[in-house]
């Protein structure tokens, strides 16, 4: 996660692009906190959850066996929850750029492109390496990026400022 495939590190992409749907990250991180904490809670607390469950429950092999596999599958899912933000934060920015930059490369002779149209281009990354790809050739192409939402159109153009 510390470096992409091409000459730019993963903080320099997220400086330029942002994070689209940055709630997620956000909700995950926080789940994956509480479930932490609640496992380590467990932990703290065994017998006393071991004797909550021991009164619903008639043998105390039972009981313990409840009261650990509860707390088992609470630290599982933190761990599981943490992944996920992880998994989520790396997806966001750099897998994207590396996607549009491995799309570039597909790209054999640039000299022939005269116009690239980006729909749905979000934050503008792939739309950038295509401008930049042209601008780098020489070619006098024209690269356009439709966006139904205004917010990520005035994104995109801050980042291509940017770039």
């Amino acid at each position: 996660m510390g470096k992409t495939n091409s000459s730019r590190d993963w903080t320099q992409i997220y400086a330029i692009y942002g994070m689209d749907q940055w709630q997620t990250l956000v909700f995950l991180l926080f789940h994956a906190v509480f479930f932490s904490l609640l496992s380590v809670l467990f932990l703290l607390y065994f017998e006393s959850i071991f004797h909550f469950f021991q009164t619903f429950l008639s043998s105390p092999g039972a009981a313990r066996f409840a009261a650990g596999f509860s707390g088992g599958v609470t630290a599982i899912s933190a761990v599981c929850l943490f992944f996920a933000a992880a998994n989520f934060f790396y997806s966001a920015g750099p897998l994207h750029y590396d996607m549009a930059q491995r799309m570039v490369g597909s790209v054999n002779d640039w000299s022939t492109v005269k116009l690239a149209l980006d729909i749905g281009c979000g934050r503008g990354i792939l739309l950038n390496a295509v401008a930049t790809q042209l601008k780098k050739t020489g070619s006098s192409g024209r690269v356009v990026g439709l966006d139904p939402s205004k917010r990520t159109t005035l994104s995109t153009l801050r980042t291509a400022n940017v770039e």
